[in-house]
C-alpha cells in the first residue's frame, strides 16, 4: 500500500457512541477513489471505545493507559500518520454528504490556503456559533469574570466570539474541531503545543500559522453536525475551568506584556473575592485559582468518568424504598443521593458508597426548624450545596441535578450542574469529543 492522500487524526476518551457515528459518517462522505487512513488514539477509555476502534477497518489504533490530554494524543497520531493532507477530527462531528470532498477540493483550488474548516450545525439543524477569533486582552478578562456584564467588556467578548457575523460565504478563520490541513505547513513531529493539554491549543496553532503567512478558511458548503463539548463535561466543572483558565494564562504569556498579566491576575482575584463576599458560587477554590493563574492546569482525570445524577430527595435513604431510583439509572450514570436536612444542627458531612453505582450524602444541617421556616431551609440548602460541590469538584463526570424535593430549589446553580433533569426521570447525556 502506498502513502495515503489523507490522514484522519482522531482522539477518543469515553465517547464510544459518538465515535461510532463519527466514523460511519466519515466512511459515507469519503470519495471511493480517495486513499485515506484513520490514526486514532484512545486515552485510557473505560467505556469500550478502544475496542470499537480496534474492530474498525482503516483504523490504526494507539492505546494509552491513561489520559494524556488532547494535544499530546493528536501529536501521537500525527507522528504515526503519513498523508499529505491531515484532518483534525473530534469524535463529536458527523459529516453531511459531500462535506469532506468539498474541503479537499477547496485546498486543491486554493494552493495559497493552508487549512479549511466546515460550517457547523447543532443536532437540531440550527447554525452553531462555534467560531472565535484571536481574543483581545479585554475579551479574555470578560470570558472568565463578571466584568462581561459591562458594555465595553461585553462588546469585546462578542467580537471574540464573532457574534452576529456572516458565515454564509467563505471567510478566513480557524476551528480545531474539524480542520483539514496541509502537512507541508506543519512541524515534523507535533501539531499542537502540549503546554495546552485541552484548551487554547488550536488558538496557538492558528497564531503560529498566521505568523508564518498561512491562511485558514471556513467554507459554508461543507457542512457537519457537531455535538458540542460533552467530552469536556466528563472532566467536571472545576477541572474543566482550571484547564481553561490555566491554559489561557499560558496563552496570554505568549501574547501580552508583563504588566497586562499582572492586571489579568488582579482582575481574576478581585472577581473571586467579590463573589465570595456576596455569597455567589465560585468555580475554583482559592488554592486552585492561584495555581491556574500561574499557568498550572493540574492533572487530568482517569478512571471512572460516568455522569453523576445528583438527587435531592424529600425522604432519607433506605434500600427498600429507593431501589426504584437505582433502577432508573442509565448505563454511564452514577447516583449521588442527598438526604434532606435533619431536624437538629450537625456540621459533619457523611459520604457513604452504596455498591459501585451510588453514594449517599448526609449533608450538614446548619440550623434547626428548616421544615417550618423557609429562610432557615434556604440557609441549610445553600450550606449543603457548598459542601457537596467541594466533594463533587474532586470527581470526574458531568453533573445532572434532579430535585425530587421542592424545598431543595435553593441549590439550583450552586453545584456546577451541567443540566437539570425533571423529577423522576434521569437520562444520559450525549457524549462527544473535546469541543
Amino acid at each position: 500500500m502506498g502513502t495515503p492522500q489523507l490522514s484522519v487524526l482522531l482522539v477518543s476518551w469515553n465517547t464510544r457512541e459518538q465515535t461510532r457515528q463519527c466514523l460511519e459518517s466519515l466512511a459515507a462522505t469519503v470519495d471511493p477513489d480517495l486513499d485515506y487512513e484513520v490514526v486514532a488514539v484512545d486515552n485510557g477509555s473505560t467505556d469500550g471505545s478502544a475496542d470499537l476502534l480496534a474492530d474498525r477497518a482503516r483504523v490504526r489504533l494507539i492505546r494509552n493507559n491513561h489520559n494524556t490530554g488532547f494535544a499530546a494524543a493528536v501529536n501521537q497520531a500525527y507522528r504515526r500518520s503519513t498523508g499529505q493532507l491531515v484532518l483534525l477530527l473530534n469524535s463529536d462531528v458527523r459529516f453531511h454528504p459531500g462535506a469532506l470532498s468539498r474541503m479537499i477540493g477547496y485546498l486543491r483550488e486554493r494552493p495559497d490556503v493552508a487549512g479549511v474548516s466546515p460550517l457547523y450545525l447543532n443536532p437540531d439543524g440550527t447554525f452553531q456559533q462555534h467560531y472565535v477569533q484571536q481574543p483581545s486582552f479585554v475579551a479574555t478578562i470578560a470570558l472568565v469574570t463578571a466584568l462581561r456584564r459591562l458594555p465595553g467588556f461585553r462588546q469585546a467578548l462578542h467580537r471574540f466570539q464573532m457574534r452576529g457575523e456572516d458565515f454564509s460565504r467563505p471567510r478566513q478563520l480557524a476551528s480545531g474541531s474539524c480542520m483539514l490541513l496541509r502537512r507541508a505547513v506543519l512541524g515534523q513531529q507535533t501539531i499542537f503545543d502540549e503546554a495546552f493539554p485541552v484548551y487554547w491549543n488550536d488558538a496557538v496553532l492558528a497564531r503560529q500559522l498566521a505568523q508564518a503567512g498561512h491562511e485558514l478558511w471556513m467554507i459554508p458548503d461543507a457542512v457537519v453536525t457537531h455535538i458540542r463539548g460533552a467530552s469536556c463535561r466528563l472532566l467536571g466543572p472545576a477541572i474543566r475551568f482550571r484547564h481553561l483558565l490555566g491554559s489561557m494564562v499560558e496563552y496570554l504569556k505568549l501574547t501580552q506584556p508583563r504588566h497586562r498579566m499582572v492586571a489579568f491576575r488582579a482582575a481574576l482575584l478581585a472577581d473571586h473575592l467579590l463573589k465570595r463576599l456576596l455569597g455567589r458560587p465560585v468555580q475554583l477554590d482559592l488554592a486552585d485559582l492561584l495555581a491556574a493563574l500561574r499557568g498550572d492546569v493540574g492533572p487530568l482525570p482517569d478512571g471512572d468518568t460516568r455522569d453523576w445524577v445528583v438527587l435531592f430527595s424529600g425522604t432519607r435513604w433506605s434500600v427498600e424504598q429507593h431501589q426504584a431510583v437505582l433502577g432508573q439509572l442509565e448505563a454511564g450514570q452514577r447516583l449521588l443521593f442527598v438526604d434532606p436536612p435533619g431536624r437538629r444542627p450537625r456540621w459533619r458531612c457523611e459520604m457513604t458508597p452504596i455498591g459501585s453505582t451510588a453514594w449517599r450524602a448526609v449533608a450538614p444541617t446548619a440550623l434547626p426548624l428548616g421544615d417550618w421556616l423557609p429562610p432557615v431551609n434556604w440557609i441549610n440548602r445553600r450550606v449543603a450545596a457548598g459542601v457537596l460541590r467541594t466533594w463533587l469538584d474532586r470527581q470526574a463526570g458531568a453533573r445532572l441535578l434532579r430535585l425530587d424535593d421542592e424545598r431543595a430549589r435553593p441549590v439550583l446553580g450552586r453545584l456546577g450542574e451541567d443540566e437539570v433533569l425533571p423529577a423522576g426521570t434521569p437520562r444520559p447525556l450525549e457524549r462527544s469529543g473535546r469541543g
